[in-house]
């Protein structure tokens, strides 16, 4: 028994290792702010393809090879070498040597062999010689860490990542890939290189907008018709959170994921709340704090929820978990309204499920997914500011809540009409100005209210949110 228990400690260590830099012997020499990137270099000893991915089974040259597996997809950059060009994934075969390059603040997670997306993968040439380095340069084009000096001539191909061509100029502040064949032997050491490309700053989307917190209720106040649980963490040094209630709050049972009543909650409940991680606090102890959702679990009868984003492959952004929906997996909205699995996407998901497979990331067949419409807190400060109630419905400002979620929004006027278009990558809108119906990507759809126009600003129903978002 002690054996498979240190076998297990060294197998958690070795993951902890290489989550934290992969292959650290090679990457000594990477100092802070030089660059954006950790580099791992190995030989290809197997590929599984399978959808759009690519799995490569990469092990380090050396007398304690590790192993890593390395994520391949459709957005991964891969170049060679030698040719300097873009690749397909066909050139990642058996026997070829790579470098893998991956962002240093991408989460992981500690497992051995490590798992890890990589953002680009340099192919090496067999036959054709060439160095690369991936760094950042100052605006002489020197590199940060002082090991190379970028002199830069008439031949030299200047690019970024989607091929297009670009100026020296184009290079400032840029992370650059730069492909060189001879370099002097000083300090830095310069060339001539035959291609540069500039990567683009990489914005990255936050696996979720909720923080969570778990705890037992320990104390319930009814204080002017609002509820506040006072929630206690279990463990040696128990944290206390105070958790308003107002009427937004999405309040489910753990064990079937039906609604929850407020005047059910019971002193010894133990709830798992979710609040917005943008939402300001003050710095009072314990802390109060106003959740999104709420979920209350049964003693006897514990029921798994995650909160997260998830991608078009309905895998959670933190790949930690992908879903498998059924015939008998239901679909809500945050109002309780059935939906179909087409209208998850964009939407952050509570998912209630009973098992997981072990695999990375773990397999569920989900019991009933939520769709929650995220709103931030400058959305809801702009929505807060400006607008009205028309027969009971709230009405928003079109052109500031479209503009600010990233729509481009223009006026028409046309014989008949007057009407308002919002385009957003394969997203449009058409829509009449005193009438309920519009257009949503050529599909006619009714407005609970028609939209007004009202201080020269078109107001619609909230309702649009639902599809905005």
């Amino acid at each position: 028994m002690k054996k498979i228990c240190g076998v297990i400690v060294i197998i958690l260590t070795l993951g902890l290792i290489w989550s934290q830099g992969s292959v650290s012997a090679q990457n000594d020499d990477v100092k802070v702010g030089t660059t954006n990137f950790i580099k791992a270099s190995g030989i290809i000893t197997n590929v599984e393809t399978k959808e759009d991915t690519t799995t490569l089974t990469v092990e380090t040259t050396g007398k304690e090879p590790q192993i890593t597996f390395y994520k391949v997809t459709n957005e991964t950059m891969l170049y060679s070498s030698g040719s300097t060009k873009k690749m397909d994934k066909t050139a990642l075969q058996k026997g070829r040597q790579i470098d893998a390059y991956y962002a240093k603040d991408k989460p992981m997670i500690t497992i051995y062999p490590a798992q890890i997306s990589p953002e680009l993968v340099v192919i090496h040439d067999d036959k054709t010689f060439g160095s690369v380095k991936v760094g950042k340069f100052d605006e002489e084009l020197r590199s940060l860490d002082n090991e190379l000096n970028l002199k830069v001539d008439n031949k030299t191909i200047l690019e970024n990542t989607k091929g297009d061509k670009i100026e020296r100029q184009d290079l400032s502040g840029k992370e650059l890939i730069v492909f060189y064949t001879m370099a002097t032997k000083s300090i830095p050491a310069q060339t001539t290189p035959t291609k540069i490309v500039a990567i683009s700053p990489v914005e990255t989307e936050d696996a979720s907008n909720f923080m969570k917190f778990s705890g037992v209720i320990t104390e319930i106040t009814n204080d002017k018709n609002q509820i506040e649980l006072t929630v206690v963490t279990e463990g040696d040094e128990p944290i206390t959170t105070i958790f308003p209630l107002d009427n937004n709050v999405l309040l489910f049972k753990g064990t079937n994921a039906e609604p929850f009543k407020k005047e059910s909650f019971k002193k010894g409940q133990k709830i798992e709340a979710f609040y917005d991680k943008n939402k300001p606090m003050i710095l009072i102890y314990p802390a109060r704090i106003t959740p999104e959702i709420v979920v209350v679990q049964d003693k006897e009868k514990f029921n798994f929820v995650k909160v997260a984003k998830f991608d078009h492959n309905l895998i959670s952004l933190d790949q930690e978990l992908q879903l498998n929906i059924s015939k008998e997996t239901d679909i809500r909205n945050e109002k309780g309204e059935v939906i179909t699995q087409e209208d998850l996407e964009g939407k952050e998901l509570i998912i209630f499920y009973n098992t997981a497979t072990k695999s990375i990331p773990a397999q569920t067949v989900p019991t009933k997914i939520v769709a929650v419409n995220y709103l931030s807190p400058e959305l809801k400060q702009i929505i807060n500011d400006d607008h009205y109630i028309q027969n009971g419905v709230k009405m928003i400002p079109l052109h500031q809540v479209a503009e600010y979620l990233g729509y481009e929004v223009k006026d028409y006027t046309v014989p008949t009409q007057k009407l308002v278009t919002l385009t957003k990558g394969n997203s449009s809108f058409q829509i009449f100005r005193n009438m309920k119906v519009y257009s949503y990507n050529k599909s006619l759809q009714l407005f609970s209210e028609k939209p007004i126009v009202k201080d020269k600003k078109t107001y619609v129903s909230e309702e649009i949110l639902d599809i905005l978002k």
